[in-house]
């Protein structure tokens, strides 16, 4: 007569609970059965298939990870000889451990875009627009410096009024972007439209609205030309507001054809009552 553990189906030769295999609180009284030479009776119990956790019936699902399939298998005694309690990694099941892995790369891959080591729609920050290979030269035509156009740009631009106005660097980005984008439509083959979204993504600090205007001369800039001269032919073509409107800042970008044609953009931001 031995004692048995009624969760498990672990033989303990005395009635000592809890279980070292299973930690149940109660012990029944069992009957070994011994095998003779006219039965030979096999111990077994059932064990689950994705787990390997062994129960007394076959009554899925397991406690363990909830399978649903049990095979039977000979009782090794051997298997408990250990009598280690079972850590987290060993109770979760394979689903629980999969959800885990999932989630483990959902946040990772979030976390990779929110930075921008991966490109993610919606958590990759996108910053402004941009033209890549724009014909012509952005620094100079000739011995003429564009910044020094863009430069007597601006001081035409503020001659006459009460309050001179300040170049802004979103200003200046946008229409650095508006120019080259011209500029690329007007000697390549592309045609590609600047679109009101695209011109948002422009931190424009700009408390009212945003207007752009583009102008540019009708043959090549000579060596010698001034840069006033060039500011006040491109400025001749604006459509401009009388003075008193309540302009807060500008951006200006001038930019040189392959032709040594010179194209100006100035973007204007307006104050809100305006």
């Amino acid at each position: 007569m031995k004692w048995r553990c009624p969760q498990c189906g672990k033989p303990h030769e005395r009635n000592d609970p809890p279980c070292d295999n299973c930690g149940h609180h109660r012990f029944e009284r069992a009957v070994v059965p011994q095998a003779t030479a006219d039965e030979e009776r096999e111990q077994f119990v059932w064990a689950c298939v994705d787990c390997g956790r062994h129960h007394q019936r076959n009554n899925p699902p397991c406690s363990r990870c909830g399978g649903t399939t049990f095979e039977k298998q000979p009782l090794d005694y051997g298997d408990f000889e250990t009598g280690e309690t079972p850590g987290y990694a060993d109770l979760a099941g394979r689903f629980e451990a999969g959800a885990a892995l999932v989630v483990i790369a959902i946040v990772t891959v979030g976390v990779l875009g929110y930075l921008g080591v991966v490109d993610v729609p919606g958590l990759t920050p996108q910053g402004p627009p941009s033209v890549e290979d724009v014909p012509g030269n952005e620094t100079a035509v000739g011995d003429l410096s564009l910044a020094d156009v863009e430069a007597a740009v601006l001081t035409e631009l503020n001659d006459g009024r009460e309050s001179p106005l300040d170049r802004t660097d979103g200003l200046d980005s946008m229409a650095t972007y508006v120019n080259q984008r011209l500029v690329k439509n007007d000697y390549t083959d592309e045609n590609e439209e600047i679109t009101g979204d695209q011109i948002r993504q422009f931190d424009s600090q700009c408390s009212g609205s945003v207007t752009i205007q583009q102008a540019e001369t009708p043959m090549a800039v000579a060596d010698d030309t001034e840069p006033e001269t060039v500011a006040r032919e491109l400025l001749a073509q604006f459509v401009m507001s009388n003075q008193s409107d309540p302009i807060q800042s500008v951006g200006i970008d001038a930019h040189a054809g392959p032709d040594d044609r010179v194209f100006v953009t100035v973007a204007f931001c307006q104050a809100a009552d305006s």
